[in-house]
């Protein structure tokens, strides 16, 4: 498993961000974007999904303006926010309206919100956070730059990203799902993300173990011998690899890049994944966030930027 490159370094920088749905993690990146994180930059503070706008803008600015603070904002230029979706990410509006989480940010301005809570403002370019995964992973070696990628992020929800050789975002086309998003196909009656989240994985468990199941509970379970809990996840592997299987085979990937907190547990739901795409090779790059941040500091990188720009989600 290929690690980011860490180390200091002089010239400019752009501070990454990876926002997930509980935490903002954040770091300065050398080289425009597409170097090393600084370890000394690095910031890692909490947040919650259902926290009102004001709490969310001032926990992002404030983990933001730390991570500027530390390396000297003379030496920062820009700001690369890998964001979930729904999100005009051209715009930097969220459309949050019945998601599960920053449904308070929905119809917000966040880069204008961040920029007037902010002590150090910078422009700011914001990605998708499972394509800044899969873009920070081909940046580091962790997936072939050569072939078509699929990145995974799987957590509170189902993150995709489609990666055209070369390692630019695939939005649109016969051969991948509107937006380049798996989350919101149709699935079993409902849609994919129902089905591949930890609210599922959480909900399923706990009909088997009781109402303080988490996922590491359930995963130690299904270690120590419990066969109950043991299908739950071959289900859940089950279901991403229906989810996954035509898209990969339209798409002609060669490889699927899995993050998230739940591949902590790969070693139980991959072999039923592995079954749904044998000839697609599986990897996982557990440190999703370093890979996120060095992703999203690549939209201040001119030879990624100016072919990426062209292919970003509004919804």
């Amino acid at each position: 498993m290929a690690n980011p490159p860490r180390g200091p370094g002089g010239g400019r920088m752009i501070v990454g961000v990876d926002i997930g749905g509980h935490h903002i993690a954040a770091a300065a990146v050398a080289n425009g974007g597409r170097g090393a994180i600084l370890p000394e930059s690095y910031r890692h503070d909490p947040c919650a999904p259902d926290d009102d706008r004001d709490t969310l803008i001032a926990a992002w600015a404030g983990a933001i303006d730390a991570v500027i603070e530390r390396v000297g904002p003379a030496r920062v230029t820009g700001i690369g926010i890998a964001m979930p979706g729904p999100f005009d990410y051209a715009a930097g509006i969220g459309h949050f309206a019945g998601n599960a989480k920053f449904a308070a940010l929905n119809g917000v301005d966040v880069g204008a919100a961040l920029a007037a809570a902010q002590r150090f403002p910078r422009a700011v370019r914001f990605l998708n956070d499972a394509t800044a995964f899969a873009v920070g992973c081909v940046a580091i070696g962790a997936a072939p730059a050569t072939d078509n990628v699929i990145g995974v992020t799987l957590g509170t929800g189902l993150g995709s990203a489609f990666l055209r050789r070369g390692g630019i975002p695939a939005i649109d086309g016969d051969d991948v799902p509107p937006h380049g998003s798996l989350w919101h196909l149709p699935f079993r009656g409902g849609i994919a993300d129902d089905h591949v989240s930890a609210r599922w994985l959480t909900a399923r468990l706990r009909e088997r173990l009781g109402s303080a199941a988490t996922v590491v509970t359930g995963a130690q379970a299904a270690r120590a011998g419990d066969a109950h809990a043991a299908a739950i996840f071959a289900e859940y592997g089950a279901h991403l690899g229906t989810i996954l299987s035509p898209w990969v085979a339209r798409f002609g990937a060669a490889t699927v890049m899995l993050g998230g907190r739940i591949c902590g547990a790969v070693d139980l739901f991959g072999p039923a994944l592995g079954r749904a795409l044998p000839a697609t090779g599986i990897a996982v790059h557990a440190d999703t966030e370093d890979a996120a941040i060095i992703g999203a500091a690549a939209t201040f990188d001119p030879a990624f930027w100016d072919r990426a720009r062209h292919h970003l989600p509004t919804r």
